[in-house]
């Protein structure tokens, strides 16, 4: 996988292919004018559930196409990465699987957004707080901290089954789950399920994602800010120049050219910080 080498890149974007609210020419456009000097691709994955959010399984070869153009007409100004943000669902669905093996991706970004409830049905628990509401009452029973332990028990699995470059926003289930209780990332079950992850994470020698996505209408990042010395605790002595090249990747999830950047420059600033 190629890494960056300077703080102007990206590597979560959405487009036409799935819930994107543009065209990859003008997302790469977006980008350059931005000043990005690596720019990569990353559609919602195709999926075996019903999901208006994620690309079809015909749509990949004519993704790729695209992906291949936009790299060649950039070629020497910015370099274009073409890649998949894949959903995990089960042992049997996931980045691991055959078919996303066999795509030819500059890397693959490994992320849970559909949770598994009581009967065994996989409920997308990213997304409108109403809808999750919806979700937790009438699929989920009520039951919160199952939620919670499910999602993170799935990302431990996908973790486990690997096939994948990056971990993506890997506590985004705190998004809702903190609507319905706003203390549930300080206690201590919570948190223990957090450490679990990132010591696999660590342990497996993958990249991982600060998101930036919600840092305008929600405030905050995923990881949240809280977590982030977590992250660099196995790696001291390192700069925070290098961390940011070689183990924690900060990415912009951006889903309209407005946004190639949104965030990205604050958390990397308040990252240095630490």
């Amino acid at each position: 996988m190629i890494l960056p080498d300077s703080e102007l890149y990206n590597y979560h974007s959405h487009t036409q292919f799935c819930d994107g609210r543009a065209s990859m020419e003008d997302m790469a456009s977006a980008a350059f004018k931005c000043g990005m000097g690596l720019w990569g691709f990353s559609p919602h994955s195709p999926i075996v559930v019903e999901s208006k959010c994620n690309m079809a399984y015909e749509d990949v070869p004519k993704y790729l196409e695209e992906a291949d153009r936009l790299h060649d007409f950039y070629d020497g100004k910015m370099k274009i990465l073409k890649g998949m943000e894949i959903d995990f669902l089960s042992t049997d669905f996931g980045p691991h699987i055959d078919y996303f093996q066999k795509i030819p991706l500059d890397f693959r970004i490994g992320s849970v957004h559909f949770v598994t409830n009581q009967s065994g049905i996989p409920l997308d628990c990213d997304g409108r707080f109403e809808r999750f509401a919806m979700y937790l009452k009438d699929g989920f029973n009520g039951d919160l901290r199952y939620v919670v332990e499910k999602f993170y028990e799935q990302e431990l699995t996908m973790i486990e089954r690997g096939g994948f470059n990056i971990l993506g926003h890997f506590d985004k289930i705190a998004a809702n789950a903190s609507l319905v209780d706003p203390s549930i990332e300080h206690q201590g079950w919570y948190q223990a399920l957090v450490d679990d992850v990132i010591r696999n994470a660590k342990d497996n020698g993958l990249l991982i994602e600060i998101n930036t996505k919600s840092s305008l209408d929600k405030k905050r990042f995923f990881p949240s800010t809280e977590i982030w010395k977590s992250l660099i605790d196995h790696k001291k002595g390192e700069t925070a120049h290098s961390l940011l090249h070689q183990s924690i990747l900060v990415n912009s999830d951006a889903h309209d050219p407005e946004k190639v950047n949104l965030g990205r420059m604050e958390a990397i600033e308040a990252f240095k910080k630490l």
